[in-house]
């Protein structure tokens, strides 16, 4: 992968584009669309167009790797909203006799417990509020994944890369990493690895 930002249908790099709005606006989409893929599958979004999406993503950042998983099982799958209905449900919330589920939630990995509702929770949402956002679901904890991408999506749409940074570095990353090597010792289906590998690549600091 090359360390420029990219949509489908747009890709450049911070030497390349001059525009901030228009970069801050490219990197919210891309943050929206990271979200979506960490949603519980839904006909709204998760369908012909979004994994168009996807694989419009991986070709313009050069993951052959990845874009090959993608397609492959795009390719034998007879019901991919079905097929991923299953595994959101055996990765994130139900664990199946072949392996453990792996919870999205910042607060299992930060707070020492392995709990949910835990310090870390509130520390997040704490930010949101300091920020002008709130959760409008109340049925999740403020501090699962998708919410805190949908957040990142939120301030790079109003151009507030230095809260997004500090997001980042401060709440995000300290807790993802290891999410990330959880997930990946229990990957179990190839839309969710490559969803997390892209989350993981964007979020990173910039070398």
């Amino acid at each position: 992968m090359s360390k420029a930002r990219a949509m489908p249908g747009l890709t450049f790099s911070s030497h390349q584009c001059a525009d901030k709005a228009a970069e801050a606006n490219a990197l919210s989409q891309l943050y929206s669309f990271l979200a979506l893929t960490m949603h519980y599958p839904d006909p709204k979004f998760c369908n012909t167009v979004f994994f168009e999406a996807m694989t419009s993503l991986l070709e313009s950042l050069g993951s052959e790797t990845e874009l090959t998983l993608i397609q492959n099982w795009l390719h034998r799958t007879q019901d991919p909203l079905d097929e991923l209905k299953t595994a959101y449900t055996l990765l994130f919330i139900t664990a199946g006799p072949s392996g453990r589920i792996i919870p999205p939630y910042a607060s299992v990995y930060r707070d020492g417990n392995g709990t949910l509702q835990g310090k870390s929770t509130e520390q997040i949402r704490d930010f949101y509020r300091r920020c002008g956002f709130d959760i409008a679901d109340t049925n999740e904890p403020a501090d699962h994944l998708r919410f805190q991408l949908h957040f990142l999506a939120a301030l790079a749409g109003e151009g507030r890369l230095e809260d997004e940074q500090f997001f980042l570095q401060t709440f995000f990353r300290p807790w993802f990493k290891p999410f990330q090597k959880r997930f990946m010792q229990e990957a179990r289906h190839p839309f969710y690895t490559v969803s997390i590998q892209l989350i993981d690549f964007f979020t990173k600091e910039e070398q």
